[in-house]
């Protein structure tokens, strides 16, 4: 297992692209087996999920072919398997995002239980009950194997969550059903767009993108193209807190500012200063950050909630770090999954002035001196993350044990945040 040995007090500097959506390309690459043709795909992340949702397209019978830049290009005209391999479903959550592609295909799907991030209890409901709304039908021994003698569009598919996973299986399963599909109470987050918008580029008939309803008129064919994935804005959050607690001034370039503006609005209520310029985002040196009261002068929040209305889930370990950088109090809560927030009890041995008020809620008492230590990284991936990226505003040496989780989703940060001159090196 490696580890991250991170020197905190340098100020970030310079410029930066963000890494793409890696939320995103675990669903296009599922969803090309839908296509008719083959289709290209742009400024693929490097993360280990990638790696093996390809394995299980190739497995399945598909060629991938590795382009110049970082692109691939997936061709789903000889895939004859509708089982997804144990061994690798086990290794990678993502691995059920296939399920609904293949029954729309094959009229079967089938696969073991999930490996992936532990972040709490994620029961997957959403999923099933969108695919047998749709005409899909459970073995009862096995959830995850299912039967369809024919997908049908379904005008009133009340989701009991907005789940990202089941609205994206649903959108999947339903855009070559035959008829209509309205899904109410849809996640909307930018990789569920960029699904959405990806299977438009290619054919796909889809109303409502970027809301909470969506209507997916099924369609007979769908064609090939090209497509370039995303910025991944968890990510772009992650560097305008790294920059903010540093005292760094930093560049953030095609950051898409229009799937930033909230959590920007939220980041406004701990005074951070930021600049658009278009399609980049600047963070300035010499931040002032205190929390500030709301409109009745009580201590604030901020909560997760399901994108548009609300914090996204993954970045709140590091508005807890920035929160605690500064000056007063404030309340971060997330009801979403109960684990992402037990790194407080590690983010402590760091000095950090927070109280885990209990599993959902946080209450910060900034600015904290933080202070270098041992540590080892959360079962969460977000939560090492805001681990990580704690350490470079630290005094001293921080030692992140048990790294690989980081790196999962973060191949490239030792050289990303070195190249902005912080001192991160990996062992």
């Amino acid at each position: 297992m490696s580890a991250f040995i991170i020197e905190g007090g340098h100020p970030l500097k310079g410029t930066v692209n963000p890494m793409p959506n890696k939320n995103s390309i675990v669903a296009l690459i599922p969803a090309a087996i839908l296509a008719d043709e083959p289709v290209t795909f742009h400024n693929v992340p490097k993360s280990s999920s990638v790696r093996v949702l390809l394995q299980i397209f190739r497995l399945l019978g598909g060629k991938v072919s590795y382009l110049k830049g970082g692109s691939i290009r997936l061709n789903s005209s000889a895939i004859d398997k509708y089982s997804i391999p144990k061994e690798l479903a086990n290794k990678e959550r993502s691995a059920n995002m296939f399920l609904a592609p293949l029954l729309s295909r094959f009229g079967k799907a089938e696969m073991s239980d999930m490996g992936g991030c532990k972040l709490g209890n994620r029961p997957l409901d959403t999923l099933i009950q969108g695919l047998t709304q749709l005409g899909a039908q459970v073995d009862p021994d096995n959830i995850f194997s299912l039967t369809a003698k024919e997908l049908n569009g379904n005008p009133n598919i009340w989701q009991i969550e907005a789940s990202v996973t089941g609205t994206e299986s649903t959108i999947l399963a339903a855009v070559k059903a035959k008829g209509k599909t309205v899904i109410y109470n849809a996640a909307a987050e930018p990789h569920v767009q960029d699904l959405c918008n990806f299977l438009v580029s290619i054919g796909a008939h889809i109303d409502g993108i970027g809301t909470n309803r969506l209507e997916v008129e099924g369609v007979e064919r769908l064609g090939g193209g090209e497509w370039t994935v995303i910025p991944d804005h968890i990510d772009i959050g992650g560097l305008i807190v790294a920059a903010a607690i540093t005292g760094g001034d930093i560049l953030i370039k095609d950051a898409i500012p229009q799937h930033m503006k909230l959590v920007l609005q939220y980041f406004e209520k701990i005074n951070l200063q930021y600049d658009i310029q278009d399609k980049d985002i600047h963070i300035p040196a010499d931040q002032n950050l205190y929390c500030k009261p709301n409109v009745k002068g009580d201590m604030d929040k901020i909560i997760a909630i399901a994108w548009p209305m609300g914090f996204p889930m993954d970045l709140i370990p590091q508005a807890v770090v920035l929160a605690s950088m500064a000056e007063g109090n404030i309340r971060v809560l997330n009801n979403m999954y109960e684990t992402q927030l037990v790194f407080v009890e590690d983010y402590i041995k760091m000095n950090a002035k927070v109280v885990l008020a209990d599993p959902s809620r946080v209450i910060t008492f900034g600015p904290s001196q933080l202070k270098g230590s041992i540590l080892s990284a959360p079962p969460v991936l977000q939560s090492a993350h805001a681990l990580a990226i704690a350490a470079l505003a630290a005094k001293g040496i921080t030692k992140i044990l048990n790294a690989d989780i980081i790196s999962r989703r973060y191949p490239d940060f030792v050289d990303i945040f070195s190249s902005l001159g912080a001192s991160v090196r990996k062992e």
